[in-house]
């Protein structure tokens, strides 16, 4: 009784579209949400106020309670959704929810309308910009081909027992941090962003840890920075279906310890076409999940995955990037390929290149490729790629932009530049010698749309001029989208 009491109270405190003069942190209130904004946030406003919503979808009608207040905006937390947007899926239709996919109630064309929308809103302030549709991912759902699992228990309570802190730890998970918390870890059994046999071996490895408690080591407890198993990441070629199954832990063990657990990765049936081609133990010894300086032992088989773009053939190690999306890295990929035109002839400049895939998919018949990274391993993996495709007019340079540009510029001239900096955009410093480019052509590429517009700004403020913007979906049921931009020197 006293649950339905507490119930009642709440929503009779829910006050309904308040004025701003009553509005409150940690008050709840009842509002509708006007729009969603890139990034997953929904907008409700109070005479000019703005209130972001977490997860907000445009059309809901929902209770939330007011986390923070600025002079500015405020941000809240839905706590119940009192009315479903149009925008959103049947509910025999939807699926476990999923951390980071905020948009995977909404349909997918509409999926597709919303970051239309945030595009041509973060861009309207640049004349003479049409933004076409957003280009959809060839995949929906399985299009992931890297999954990062956490290793714990699904509840964790400390209690203090002779003034000793004692904890108890129960259910084994291989899974998911919930919202709000960073010690307790969710199972969730159908991942739709993993394929299927991801989803198998995670099934079966977390079966055999609980069965075996374990092999008799804790999980990591973030709280007190102690305990054995981290993670658990897949990483998949979805030309070959090779996988690389790799274990993060806190310390290095031994053959001995691996060999049962090997064993049963090599026995688990997975669909045909799929099969696992590693087995890794990876030590990070940091308190922080931020895997800096892995320490990788090869358990079995292979460290390397071969993926396939077209007819591009890439090498991935187990940190290295590429993207997550293999099949809407061939839509990003000939987009960027479309922008450049014909490079034969020419010289390009790459910068941010990372392993070297973007300039070596859409450059193969140019005269040189430059491009610049500042990750070692990275670069090696550039230059293993440009030979395992037979190309030689590469090279690469290991240095941030700002560092090595200058000397880069004062030897070399180019036809055209290829941007792809981290989602924080250019460094300022970077971007200085960027505006005096003697090209007539960049094409900047970035999963920030919002950073984008303010490179693009101070790009045109230094002569330039935005000329095309075309977003592709590489993240089906995320706030996330790739954008493509071809700016020229006026």
């Amino acid at each position: 009784m006293t649950k339905n009491i507490q119930e009642i109270r709440d929503i009779t405190e829910a006050v309904e579209n308040p004025t701003l003069e009553i509005f409150k942190k940690n008050k709840t209130y009842i509002g509708v949400i006007e729009k969603t904004i890139f990034g997953g946030k929904g907008i409700i406003t109070i005479e000019g106020f703005k209130v972001l919503i977490k997860n907000g979808i445009e059309g809901q009608k929902i209770k939330y309670l007011v986390t923070k207040k600025k002079k500015k905006y405020a941000e809240g937390r839905i706590e119940e959704i009192i009315q479903h947007s149009p925008l959103e899926i049947h509910q025999s239709e939807q699926k476990n929810m999923l951390p980071g996919c905020a948009y995977q109630n909404i349909s997918y064309d509409n999926q597709l309308n919303i970051k239309h929308k945030q595009l041509q809103e973060i861009f309207r302030n640049f004349e003479n910009i049409s933004i076409p549709e957003i280009k959809p991912s060839p995949k929906h759902f399985e299009y992931r081909n890297k999954m990062e699992f956490s290793i714990g228990y699904e509840t964790m309570k400390r209690e203090i027992v002779d003034g000793k802190k004692i904890w108890t730890d129960e259910g084994v998970a291989i899974g998911f941090h919930p919202a709000g918390s960073w010690s307790e870890v969710v199972s969730i059994d159908d991942v739709f962003i993993a394929s299927e046999s991801v989803n198998i071996l995670r099934r079966e490895i977390e079966e055999y840890f609980k069965e075996t408690n374990c092999l008799k080591k804790a999980p990591w407890n973030p709280l007190i920075s102690k305990g054995f198993w981290r993670g658990l990441i897949f990483r998949e070629s979805k030309s070959t279906g090779n996988i690389i199954v790799n274990f993060i832990t806190s310390g290095h063990k031994t053959a001995m310890f691996w060999q049962n657990i090997v064993n049963l990765i090599k026995t688990i049936a997975l669909p045909d076409g799929s099969k696992v081609s590693g087995i890794l133990e990876t030590v990070n010894e940091s308190k922080s999940d931020a895997i800096k300086y892995p320490k990788i032992s090869l358990l079995w088989g292979t460290d390397i995955l071969e993926e396939k773009l077209e007819d591009t053939k890439f090498e991935i190690s187990p940190f290295s990037f590429f993207q997550t999306n293999s099949q809407g890295a061939e839509v990003l990929y000939s987009t960027i390929a479309e922008k450049l035109g014909d490079t034969k002839g020419k010289k390009v400049l790459d910068l941010f290149c990372g392993t070297g895939s973007i300039g070596i998919f859409c450059s193969k018949n140019a005269d040189e490729i430059i491009g610049v990274e500042m990750v070692e391993e990275a670069v090696e993996m550039a230059e293993k790629n440009a030979e395992k495709n037979n190309i030689t007019n590469t090279t690469f340079i290991t240095g941030k932009v700002e560092d090595v540009l200058p000397e880069i510029l004062k030897n070399n001239s180019f036809d055209t530049v290829i941007i792809d900096p981290p989602r924080s955009g250019m460094h300022p410093k970077a971007l200085k010698y960027i505006l005096d480019l003697p090209v007539k052509q960049l094409v900047y590429i970035s999963c920030n749309p919002s950073t984008l517009a303010r490179d693009v700004q101070a790009l045109e403020e230094a002569g330039w001029k935005l000329k095309e913007i075309q977003g592709v979906d590489m993240f089906p049921h995320t706030p996330h989208m790739e954008v493509v931009s071809v700016i020229e020197k006026i």
